[in-house]
């Protein structure tokens, strides 16, 4: 191919659903920092202390307190110690967020499930349009490395484009459009290849899901033959602390950060955590206990995974940025930022090129008039969708109070 041919190829896939694939950059800057966007709006997301220990029977005592004759589902402590940690009980038929501080137990504040970070994480996942939006949405990442392989191409010499000084912005001026969407392009590259390597594992996985084709780690013999027992009547479920208690003393280094109650007793309890592992998301770590004694069914640890169950507990880190604190976050927001300008950009130029030569709607084509209203479809439905959350019709958990 010669250069020629690898800009029309460029221009294409930059062009060919560019509104959507810049409205999926922005989603994704934005839900990368999410929770930090709640924290900044009310103080029942901010913990009181950043003390990286965990009360847990302080945090069901107020449990206990506060919601008499509630049940929890699950409770989880964020990476970031700065933010609340949330607790999700099933009130009567309702579902409710409790904020709570980790090292006191203090209740903060409570909420419905409807919040900023789940409007943004429905919105870039899947446009909230379930399995065919995520479909959409990581075959982006297609056109990803179709940009990133030949914008090495069509950029000659791109190596020595790092300090070339651009021309200052001018609306009108396709030149300095090009110069800031090269310069922040070629910054931009290393993270435009981890989206674009974590877009496609994201699209196999999928694929893997729709067939049904076993691709992580099998549960158990305890725990499957556990869920083949009936049910035992008359047991009452442990309560939070002595799930704790349990799961650390089966797991000594494990930094428990989730604790999620079944729905039927036949069920685990499942406890999540951080193990000083690089680069893993906290379900890389489990402990499965018995909910009605704290028996441990189970243990999962993150440094004896196979190859794809790693690359599965990897993909989310290094796609969001979750894994070194809330300087590794800033980074990714700063360089997806950056992708979504230089996005932008490129769809920018193309208009300036041939706004004079050709209406908006051909230059826009099918593709590009499909692109946009698949993002208001997708806007309008995030913002009717995100507030639903189906309840259980029962939970084994304890009965607060």
């Amino acid at each position: 191919m010669n250069a020629k041919s690898w800009f029309n190829l460029h221009s294409w896939a930059g062009l060919f659903v560019g509104v959507l694939l810049f409205v999926t950059c922005v989603s994704g800057t934005l839900a990368t920092l999410s929770h930090e966007l709640e924290y900044l709006t009310d103080a029942k997301y901010r913990a009181l202390t950043s003390s990286a220990s965990t009360n847990y029977q302080a945090l069901e005592n107020t449990l206990n307190k506060h919601y008499p004759q509630a049940q929890l589902l699950y409770i989880q402590r964020h990476k970031q110690d700065y933010l609340a940690t949330e607790a999700a009980l099933k009130v009567g038929d309702s579902f409710r967020f409790v904020y709570l501080d980790a090292a006191t137990g203090r209740l903060l504040g409570e909420g419905e499930w409807a919040r900023i970070s789940r409007f943004l994480r429905n919105w870039h996942m899947n446009l909230s349009m379930g399995w065919t939006g995520k479909l959409i949405v990581t075959s982006l990442s297609i056109l990803l490395v179709i940009l990133l392989v030949s914008s090495i191409y069509v950029y000659r010499r791109w190596w020595q484009g790092f300090i070339k000084k651009p021309a200052a912005l001018s609306l009108d001026k396709r030149s300095s459009w090009s110069d800031w969407h090269k310069l922040l392009g070629l910054w931009s590259l290393w993270f435009i290849a981890v989206m674009a390597i974590t877009g496609v594992w994201y699209l196999i996985e999928h694929g893997l899901q729709t067939a049904k084709v076993p691709h992580y780690v099998s549960s158990p013999q305890a725990l499957s033959e556990f869920k083949k027992q009936s049910p035992r009547k008359g047991l009452s479920p442990i309560s939070l602390a002595a799930a704790y208690e349990a799961a650390q003393q089966a797991f000594t280094s494990l930094d428990i950060r989730y604790i999620r109650y079944p729905n039927e007793a036949n069920q685990p309890i499942e406890v999540r955590g951080y193990n000083d592992d690089i680069l893993l998301r906290l379900r890389a770590n489990r402990v499965y206990l018995k909910p009605s004694s704290g028996e441990v069914l189970g243990i999962q640890k993150g440094e004896e995974l196979n190859l794809l169950p790693r690359i599965k507990d990897t993909a989310d880190p290094l796609h969001f940025g979750n894994f070194a604190g809330i300087g590794t976050k800033l980074i990714w927001a700063l360089f997806g930022a950056l992708m979504s300008f230089v996005s932008a950009a490129g769809i920018y130029m193309s208009w300036l090129r041939v706004k004079r030569k050709t209406t908006t709607g051909k230059w826009l084509g099918l593709s590009g008039v499909i692109a946009i209203g698949l993002v208001v479809a997708s806007l309008l439905t995030t913002s009717l969708s995100f507030t639903e959350r189906s309840m259980p019709n029962q939970v084994y958990s304890p009965i607060l109070g």
